[in-house]
């Protein structure tokens, strides 16, 4: 193999790690409580407020472009409540649907027609258990 090849190759592989760690779309934090706690590591996802008595630490958005997997969002709002120290998260679905539309492509002159979409969006209050 020359070295000409191998640079190649290697900038390759280099271009295509890079490509995997790509970030996603980003948690917006509202941190709503004075007090900071410990990482955790298990966070339930709720849907409704629990009867168990909580504490709201933080909220969290985050938006999708349309196509992005409603669980991969759900996993990064996990994330970051774990890092905010939160038990749980009660998670609210805000996804917008766009109408469908045409579009020109000067570069083809022609018309795209392009059915709805819908733009996840996730809120949540990362909540935190108040201890008996």
């Amino acid at each position: 193999m020359t070295t000409n090849t191998r640079t190649l190759f290697t900038g390759a592989a280099l271009l295509l790690s890079l490509a995997a760690c790509a970030p996603g779309p980003e948690v917006q934090v509202t941190d709503l409580s004075p007090q900071h706690y410990a990482p955790t590591s298990l966070i339930e996802a709720l849907t409704a407020a629990p009867s168990r008595p909580y504490t709201v630490i933080a909220g969290l958005r985050i938006e999708g472009s349309p196509g992005t997997d409603r669980a991969q969002l759900l996993a990064r709002l996990r994330q970051k409540a774990a890092a905010l120290g939160a038990n749980a998260i009660i998670i609210h679905d805000e996804s917008r649907t766009l109408p469908p539309s045409v579009n020109y492509n000067p570069s083809g002159g022609n018309y795209q027609a392009q059915g709805p979409q819908t733009i996840p969006i996730l809120s949540a209050e990362a909540i935190r258990w108040k201890q008996p």
